[in-house]
């Protein structure tokens, strides 16, 4: 498989948290900039999305990954900065 880009990531997780958000009557509009976690989508929705992102980009996300949040400042992440880190959690191998 080749590398995927950074945004081809962004794309499908804009996508997915999009669909949820209108699934839910979530008022979100899904962007780079766009924190979903701090919008109102719950953990559970995220994980659910990861989970579909996975499988729509044929890649494994580790179990101890949750891309929309950091451990270190304790905030929730951008979909651009979740793109990022999931595009460093796969390319590490």
């Amino acid at each position: 498989m080749s590398e995927l880009s950074v945004d081809k990531i962004e794309k499908e997780l804009v996508k997915a948290v999009q669909d949820a958000a209108d699934h839910m009557g979530i008022a979100l509009t899904a962007s780079g900039g766009c924190a979903p976690g701090s919008a109102g989508v719950g953990s559970q929705v995220l994980i659910t999305i990861m989970c579909r992102v996975e499988a729509i980009l044929d890649i494994t996300i580790p179990d101890n990954c949750y891309i929309f949040h950091d451990r270190t400042s304790l905030r929730q992440l951008t979909i651009r900065e979740a793109s990022e880190k999931l595009h460093k959690v796969i390319n590490k191998k």
